[in-house]
């Protein structure tokens, strides 16, 4: 499913901050995406995801990373969209018994869990470039 918005340069993103940039999907090196009103403003966060986002011809999609039973949320982990030089925060209250309490830039996660999304191809290739 294609994840639609505007491009908006990171400055801005840092400019407007709040729930503006809390909504906003790593995009490029410099750019995020804002989803407007659109379904990826919705998207929830678990420290158990069980689906991703990918970008294919400078266009973001959401996938799943196994069958999703109907009626089950669709979430992804949001670490798997921030890049190593991102700043960005959030206290994490998924519930689930691995809950890592917050959510960080990717290459912060446990090395078992940064290798199962590796595995899952759950990390666009652009947050991999941002890695140390």
């Amino acid at each position: 499913m294609r994840i639609t918005g505007r491009v908006v340069p990171a400055d801005l993103l840092w400019e407007r901050g709040g729930t503006f940039a809390d909504n906003c999907f790593r995009f490029g090196p410099e750019t995020y995406l804002d989803p407007g009103d659109g379904f990826g403003r919705y998207l929830n966060h678990s420290c158990v995801a069980n689906a991703g986002v990918r970008k294919s011809r400078n266009r973001l999609f959401l996938f799943a990373a196994s069958r999703i039973a109907a009626g089950r949320e669709i979430v992804i982990d949001y670490s798997t969209i921030l890049g190593d030089d991102d700043v960005w925060t959030m206290r994490c209250r998924c519930g689930r018994a691995e809950c890592r309490g917050r959510i960080r830039r990717f290459g912060s996660l446990p090395v078992e869990t940064k290798r199962g999304y590796l595995e899952a191809r759950l990390v666009p290739k652009y947050i991999l470039g941002t890695l140390r």
